[in-house]
């Protein structure tokens, strides 16, 4: 795995067999640094009897998937969790193991991306399953950071780290819209908002489906914080009250971003709107002020029977005289009226 040699874990009795589906494999133990463990060395891994392990899955894999339906050290109902086509955000425990679904960034090559993910996992104190569909960001940060020597002491801080990081992309990317609506209020104010109506329905479209993300992932923890007293739940080693409130931080950046994407919306709205107006005006006084010498027009190009100035040398420009005074009359009684006319 990821081309490093490991020494295989004493466990002569499981036979060796890859195991589908499984992305990577980490063992922890205090006092070492993290050691990747061959798929053929899980089952001594987990048989062993210090530290604790991670198996990280491809849930796009069906092999993974029929892998861990039949993972008899998990409840029925935490398999089921990594099998079911659903996939709502929740904290949950049963038989002293702690599953559940987080969300989290996708992770791309060419840069960050703006789509949002999800990552199943269940725990204990001796294992983390994690399952995705797709690449997560937070979750290969981790995985680089364990691959340079970081060491979790417990399960439960690698959920916490990865909502912590899961935060951190949400705060750079709190400073980006920051930036991108500070660039479309100047552009605003400079009377160029036509050019800005893209760049808004970005940002507004953005806080909309990170704020829902925020929000739930604050619920899912601020009920488990409130459950903590249940003698039946299992301790979770993770500081939710601090995530939750830095989520909470976080979602309440958020609406102030998305309020303030809809004020500008509505003011490049309001100034399009204007600008129509004014175009339309301008072209409405403009074929009001034509349809008088349309008219004249109109009548001498009609084809009939003593049509003045048929005969008469220079009766062309006779007809533009007039067309020329029609116009001029029609002018002077709109003003004589009070229509505005200027554009």
């Amino acid at each position: 795995m990821d081309g490093i040699q490991q020494q295989h874990l004493p466990g002569v009795n499981f036979v060796p067999a890859a195991i589908a589906g499984l992305i990577w494999a980490y063992r922890f133990r205090e006092g070492y640094e993290p050691e990747p463990v061959d798929p053929r060395d899980v089952p001594a891994a987990l048989a062993a009897e210090d530290g604790w392990l991670w198996l990280h899955f491809s849930l796009t894999d069906r092999l993974a998937r029929d892998w861990l339906s039949s993972f008899e050290d998990l409840p029925q109902e935490v398999r089921a969790l990594f099998l079911a086509k659903d996939e709502p955000l929740g904290l949950h425990t049963i038989d002293h193991v702690i599953f559940g679904v987080i969300a989290d960034f996708h992770s791309e090559l060419g840069g960050e991306s703006d789509h949002l993910g999800r990552l199943r996992f269940a725990l204990n104190e001796r294992l983390v399953i994690s399952g995705r569909r797709h690449p997560l960001r937070s979750v290969e940060e981790i995985h680089r950071a364990v691959q340079k020597g970081l060491n979790l002491p417990a399960a439960g801080r690698l959920i916490e780290t990865i909502i912590d990081r899961f935060c951190d992309s949400v705060a750079r990317r709190v400073a980006g819209m920051t930036d991108e609506l500070d660039t479309a209020e100047d552009r605003v104010v400079e009377d160029m908002a036509a050019t800005e109506r893209v760049r808004l329905i970005e940002v507004r479209r953005m806080t909309v489906r990170v704020h829902r993300q925020l929000s739930s992932l604050c619920h899912v923890l601020r009920d488990w914080e409130e459950r903590s007293e249940e003698a039946d739940k299992p301790a979770l080693p993770i500081a939710a009250e601090r995530l939750a409130d830095r989520l909470e931080s976080l979602d309440h950046d958020i609406l102030t971003l998305q309020e303030r994407a809809k004020l500008l919306q509505d003011e490049v709205g309001a100034r399009l709107a204007e600008e129509t107006n004014r175009s339309l005006r301008a072209l409405s006084i403009l074929t009001a002020l034509l349809l008088p010498g349309s008219l004249v027009a109109g009548i001498f190009g009609m084809n009939t029977k003593d049509l003045p100035f048929l005969e008469t040398e220079g009766g062309f420009w006779f007809a533009i005289l007039i067309g020329a005074a029609a116009t001029a009359l029609f002018y002077w009684i709109l003003r004589r009226v009070g229509a505005g006319l200027r554009i």
